[in-house]
């Protein structure tokens, strides 16, 4: 603390009236916080019981709807949003943005559809189905105008996981079977939170988790993937932690079996694939200013399957391919309703992954185009489109950043896209199955660069760094509860160990700022305002006492502290004596107060470990002679306060509703020559409180 005028009396006492022409705010004098809610008519507000207010809100929510026909009304477009945005769409203005998108997205759909199934351990054609059917189905239902609905690599890697784990246990179910049950689980689960109003369990995943955890579930894809990519065959199964080097140690040792040919056509998508999106896409937007990318996949997927077919490789080199991939719309067939129980354990995370990601993509994108989302019922259109979709031989969706990314930049203005798209899968299903049997199977992603986030963040960096690492060591799922875990942990972390502030008076205003940051602030002799950024709870409580401690000691050292000249150098350790002794009389008949001010408006709340902590910093300050103020206290914290009976040891006269108030009051009291502390202050036994609490 550097050593300032303390010439600033006449500020602090006519602060309140020097701005009589001022109409930003009512003038009034420094006053308690008793004082102030007395003068400006606080009162609690009634409430009734917060559960019985819950519970009388969320019957409402679903009984409401069928007490009269409007609201009836209401319910049915809010539960089918298409008849709300369709009979207001613009033809003219949208229709061709919408086709475009939606064929460009569509042809997406036909190659990631079915790579997908193909990690999903199921035929290729139930990517094609899950690219055709979940979309149809949330088209009706769901609110997001450009994200796109179907396979995604992450919950389909996790779909084949699970499917081999369920089939080991139970021989006499199919992995068809097995993925139609996950994806009613799924909605069932997702029924559940949007009844229930979950959707803000999502937030719990934050972003570094997702893409941590995402880009470790893409390690598990290639290196899945490199048997295929290298025409490897037999290779023995590998399972728990450390798995994924255990399956690379196989495929060293299977070096020998690679199919060159295999090999070289793999190199070879990678090649095109690379270098279309890289060099050739940007190149083309630049010249033409066209925003539609060339479909790259679509275009690796005509020309690796005409060659084949050309060349005969299938039997020739021993290529192995897609095979027969049948023509037809899918055959309804419903799930094994006794796998339920069974799966659930495998589906919650891939629930938990799905609605995430789509929802985090979702809100980005609503936000961005300015359109409103509804979350709520975005749990209810995945929910019923798992649900019917688990009815045909599917598998579980969720949001694709690349098609998503790709109906943007194509102009998508509305869910009237995922028609054309689905058209056009429907148009592969029925006519163009046969022509893909011999398309090779092959997939390539990509690490994901994390300078920025460690400038920007060294925590959010380290959650990345969890997520990545338990995802990629371990397993997709267990990855992810470590990655979750781990995020919530950072978040106690910080509170436990929160900064802490000395304030300063702003020059010139009635602002206090951190002193540290603001040079042109200034002290008052005697008085010391403290500031904790974060909620008083009991993992921190001592974190707060050291912190005030070292806020005193920083306050003794400086020559604030020191409120006249002569009490300094009475503590001087080289004055005389008899100096002593003559300005003992001097000071001690005019003796001035030590004010330690607490700002607590980081104090969002408080249990009553922290009330403790705050009884035992007011006992002790007042054992050196230092007076306690509390200010910017939030209602519901002083209402804690009065329930836990800690206004009979700490008066409510020492509230106040500003910092300004608590200092222009401690500055009145020490111009006040001879002013004491007041009034008896009982020693706070925090022994006994802690006795007392436990039962014997």
């Amino acid at each position: 603390m550097d050593e300032t005028s303390s010439n600033n009396d006449d500020f602090l006492n006519n602060f309140y009236n020097n701005n009589k022409n001022s109409t930003m705010f009512v003038q009034r004098d420094p006053m308690n916080q008793v004082q102030f809610d007395q003068q400006f008519d606080y009162a609690k507000p009634k409430t009734e019981n917060s559960l019985k207010k819950r519970l009388k809100k969320f019957a409402r929510r679903y009984y409401e709807p069928f007490t009269s026909f409007q609201l009836f009304k209401c319910f049915v477009l809010d539960l089918f949003p298409i008849f709300k945005w369709l009979p207001n769409y613009n033809i003219r203005a949208n229709l061709l943005a919408d086709f475009v998108g939606g064929v460009t997205v569509g042809v997406m759909h036909v190659p990631q559809g079915i790579a997908y199934a193909l990690l999903a351990q199921q035929p290729p054609i139930n990517g094609l189905y899950a690219s055709l059917i979940p979309p149809l189905i949330y088209m009706f239902f769901g609110t997001s105008k450009q994200s796109s609905l179907g396979t995604f690599a992450v919950t389909c890697l996790m779909t084949g996981i699970a499917v081999e784990n369920i089939r080991e246990k139970y021989e006499n179910v199919s992995a068809e079977e097995v993925a139609a049950t996950i994806s009613l689980t799924m909605g069932l689960i997702l029924f559940l939170m949007g009844v229930m109003r979950l959707q803000f369990l999502t937030t719990y995943l934050s972003d570094q988790v997702i893409a941590g955890f995402t880009t470790g579930s893409s390690i598990h894809v290639l290196i899945s993937q490199l048997k295929t990519l290298l025409g490897l065959r037999g290779l023995p199964k590998q399972a728990g932690p450390l798995y994924l080097f255990r399956h690379l140690r196989d495929l060293v040792a299977a070096s020998g079996q690679v199919n060159a040919v295999c090999c070289g056509i793999s190199a070879a998508t990678i090649l095109v694939l690379f270098c279309g999106k890289q060099f050739v896409n940007p190149f083309i937007k630049r010249k033409f200013r066209v925003d539609i990318p060339i479909p790259w996949e679509l275009i690796v997927v005509i020309l690796s399957t005409l060659f084949v077919f050309l060349t005969r490789l299938d039997i020739t080199a021993n290529l192995k391919t897609v095979q027969q991939i049948p023509i037809g719309l899918p055959s309804f067939s419903a799930p094994k309703f006794g796998l339920i129980l069974k799966v659930l354990p495998e589906t919650i995370p891939i629930t938990i992954v799905a609605i995430s990601v789509w929802l985090s993509i979702s809100k980005m994108l609503a936000k961005k185009m300015g359109h409103d989302l509804d979350s709520g019922q975005e749990l209810f259109a995945l929910s019923f489109t798992s649900i019917i979709s688990s009815f045909f031989p599917t598998l579980p969706v969720s949001c694709s950043l690349s098609r998503t990314l790709v109906a943007l930049g194509a102009g998508v203005v509305s869910q009237l896209s995922i028609l054309f798209s689905s058209t056009l899968v429907l148009l592969v299903v029925l006519f163009l199955g046969q022509f893909l049997e011999t398309l090779t199977n092959g997939m390539f992603r990509k690490f994901a660069d994390l300078v920025d986030l460690w400038k920007v963040s060294k925590i959010d960096f380290m959650i990345w760094i969890i997520a990545f690492l338990s995802t990629v060591l371990i397993d997709v799922s267990e990855g992810l509860i470590i990655s979750v875990a781990f995020a919530l942990f950072t978040t106690v972390l910080r509170e436990q160990y929160p900064k802490w502030h000395i304030l300063a008076s702003v020059k010139g205003t009635p602002d206090f700022r951190d002193s540290e940051r603001y040079g042109d602030t200034m002290y008052f002799k005697g008085i010391c305002i403290f500031r904790f950024d974060a909620p008083l709870l009991f993992h921190n409580v001592e974190c707060f006492k050291k912190s005030i401690e070292k806020a005193y000691l920083e306050w003794q050292k400086s020559h604030e502290f020191y409120v006249l000249r002569e009490e300094k150098l009475m503590g001087a350790e080289n004055e005389e004596e008899s100096t002593i002794e003559k300005n003992i009389d001097t000071i001690c008949s005019n003796i001035l107060s030590r004010h330690f001010i607490i700002d607590c408006s980081g104090f969002t709340f408080i249990d009553l470990m922290g009330v403790s902590a705050l009884k035992e910093i007011f006992s002790d300050m007042r054992k050196r002679g230092i007076l306690v103020y509390f200010a910017n206290a939030k209602a519901p914290v002083r209402e804690l306060f009065d329930k836990c009976d800690f206004y009979q040891f700490v008066p409510k006269d020492n509230f106040y509703p500003t910092l300004r108030d608590a200092t222009a009051i401690a500055r009145q009291r020490q111009m006040e020559l001879g002013f004491k502390d007041t009034g008896y202050i009982p020693e706070h036994d925090r022994f006994t409180e802690v006795v007392s609490s436990h039962p014997m």
